[in-house]
């Protein structure tokens, strides 16, 4: 990956990879497989990173894949909403997600 353009216009956001969109756009020629490896790529530069990425890095992943699957539902009796920190003041939270049996 050489080159990684991020851009945004009327037809939405895109990511192009060495002039690669990761997605398929109408009229689009290429194969599945291209796209696909593609995509498979920017996933394992991620795996690679994955020592420098930052607590809130691992929390945006969490997020991504909490709310692409449903193997993880919502533990509401558990998690909890802007509960004021007596100590320091902050409104905390605590979100928690059980695997489906």
């Amino acid at each position: 990956m050489k080159k990684i353009e991020l851009s945004e216009n009327c037809f939405g956001v895109d990511v192009e990879i060495d002039g690669e969109s990761l997605f398929t756009h109408e009229y689009d020629n290429r194969s599945p497989e291209l796209v696909d490896n593609l995509k498979l790529n920017v996933i394992s530069k991620l795996s690679e990173l994955r020592d420098k990425l930052s607590p809130q890095d691992w929390t945006d992943i969490c997020e991504i894949i909490f709310n692409n699957t449903d193997e993880y539902e919502y533990d509401v009796d558990n998690s909890t909403e802007l509960e004021r920190c007596d100590q320091c003041g902050n409104y905390n939270h605590r979100h928690v997600y059980l695997k489906k049996e």
